[in-house]
């Protein structure tokens, strides 16, 4: 193991040189240590239950529904594409090396491990909005932080064992598929039933999560009962689904060691289908433009030339990849936003356009207008840079609008909100989406392609916590305090958070202007 370690120890140490050398990048990481380290400390002091705003869902159905979405993806990704523990650079060096099939085994099991850390990154940031809502404390904090990273390491154990044993034959797959839907298919029936029953959605939820069958399902009962922990004092029932865990674990790895003798065979088409994803989200895209599916043929031509072909361009590929502007990324925003009314007491449209943007923000993770940076031709268009960084963002912005006035539409619906403030409610989002693009515009400007997934993602944390506040503030200080009752409060709310985005959105513009203009970045 010897080898292996050298090489985990020497990518950490050169790593960490490359960092110190540039005295930005240090500055930044520091600033995200710093960042990590008050969320952890605010996490630990804060008070628990803010009983002002208790949610309508208990903490045990967020638990239940996380660990059974996260199964079904996964065990559904094992069968298609497995999963892999390496990069292309383990295929080639250290698969070829003299070294035990089994070693190397582990040396996966551990670069596994630290890959979880992104997943525990993300966590920690929703750990206060948590606690201000239930009553966790400071162990569940850390039973939430540990669950999670064992339940995404335990599946991606199951996801590379179904993998290897479907991949055999194809109608393996097809039986693997069937029987996994139809477990789902079953479930949801069991749910449907009950909520025909007992006519209330939230206690059909109850029912069937809290209950004695849904407990005793192996891996999703017990990870779900070990989640719900983190809201209560630890007992028996805690550590005997702990126990059932670690054991659970262990066979999968003893699988996996002893009996899948060819998974080198196995993790090969999975590493290179991960090194494709790596690549795609680098230059811009998101993991499903990897695909080689077919993709329609549609007629259409440049309306213009210069920067607005990119416009043109954009728009195209757009039609060419789905509905208009509607995607699966409008179907998930659409979904958790409308899900938010259910989870507070008090909810209003507003709660689902905070809900909304939050959504929006990891989504805004990518764009069309990156995949431009690696085209030598945008750097040749005799435009100003200000104008291609808005025509390569236009189509972002146009799918943001299309994508806040389906959510509103249903939402104002069922709110019962005028139409006034539905339309606000759409164009706020998709001010706040401007917001976030033009932050990705300037983060790759200051710090280019090498680091910009981490500073991109440094700079969001900015905006979350200090641009956007000013806006939101501003916004409820001239409807709850100036115009207090009157009946055009809240349309100034939301007239103040457009004209404050656009205001910021323009200034982030004129920052990152020169990101078309210096072919290095």
């Amino acid at each position: 193991m010897k080898p292996l370690f050298y090489i985990m120890k020497r990518s950490f140490v050169n790593r960490v040189k490359e960092i110190v050398r540039k005295p930005s990048y240090l500055i930044f990481y520091i600033f995200l240590i710093l960042v990590i380290g008050g969320f952890f400390v605010i996490s630990f002091i804060m008070p628990a239950e803010n009983t002002s705003t208790i949610p309508k869902i208990s903490f045990e159905l967020i638990a239940a529904g996380s660990v059974l979405i996260i199964t079904y993806f996964q065990l559904n990704q094992g069968i298609e594409k497995g999963n892999s523990f390496f990069r292309q650079s383990d295929v080639n060096f250290v698969f070829t090396a003299p070294i035990s099939r089994k070693k190397v085994l582990i040396y996966g099991f551990i670069k596994e491990m630290f890959t979880t850390l992104l997943i525990i990154f993300f966590l920690v940031f929703q750990i206060p909005n948590l606690k201000n809502h239930y009553p966790i404390s400071n162990v569940g904090i850390i039973v939430l932080i540990v669950s999670v990273a064992v339940l995404f390491f335990c599946m991606s154990l199951i996801s590379l064992i179904l993998y290897s044993i479907t991949s055999k034959k194809g109608s393996y797959r097809v039986l693997a598929k069937r029987i996994i839907n139809g477990i789902y298919i079953a479930f949801i029936s069991w749910f449907t039933i009950t909520l025909v029953n007992v006519k209330d959605l939230l206690t059909a939820a109850n029912n069937v999560f809290e209950s004695k069958v849904f407990n005793s399902i192996p891996v999703v009962g017990w990870f779900k009962i070990v989640l719900s922990y983190s809201t209560k004092e630890l007992d028996g029932t805690f550590y005997m689904n702990l126990i059932f865990i670690v054991i659970t674990i262990v066979i999968l790895m003893l699988l996996l060691y002893n009996l899948n003798t060819d998974y080198y065979e196995d993790v090969l088409g999975a590493t290179l289908r991960k090194e494709k994803q790596l690549a795609a989200k680098r230059s811009g895209k998101s993991v499903r433009e990897i695909k080689t599916d077919k993709v329609k043929k549609v007629k259409g031509n440049f309306g213009s030339g210069g920067a607005k072909a990119i416009f043109y361009k954009h728009m195209m590929e757009y039609r060419k990849s789905g509905f208009f502007f509607i995607s699966k990324e409008t179907l998930g925003i659409v979904a958790f936003g409308i899900a938010s009314k259910f989870f507070m007491e008090h909810s209003s449209l507003r709660t689902v356009l905070y809900f909304s943007v939050y959504m929006l923000l990891i989504y805004s993770m990518q764009g069309k207008w990156m995949e431009e940076m690696k085209m030598h031709y945008i750097y040749l268009i005799p435009a100003g840079s200000i104008e291609k960084i808005f025509f390569g963002t236009l189509a972002n912005h146009l799918k943001n609008f299309v994508d806040g006035l389906i959510l509103f539409a249903i939402s104002g619906f069922m709110f019962k909100a005028d139409i006034i403030t539905i339309l606000l409610s759409a164009i706020t989002y998709t001010t706040f989406g401007a917001l976030f693009v033009y932050n990705d515009v300037l983060a790759r400007r200051l710090f280019g392609s090498a680091h910009s997934k981490v500073f991109r993602l440094i700079m969001k944390i900015l905006i979350v916590l200090v641009f956007i506040v000013p806006g939101i503030a501003g916004g409820s200080i001239i409807e709850f305090i100036v115009l207090k009752g009157s009946p055009y409060a809240t349309y100034f709310n939301y007239l103040i958070m457009i004209a404050y985005n656009i205001t910021l959105s323009f200034l982030l513009l004129l920052s990152g202007r020169k990101i078309f203009e210096i072919s290095e970045l």
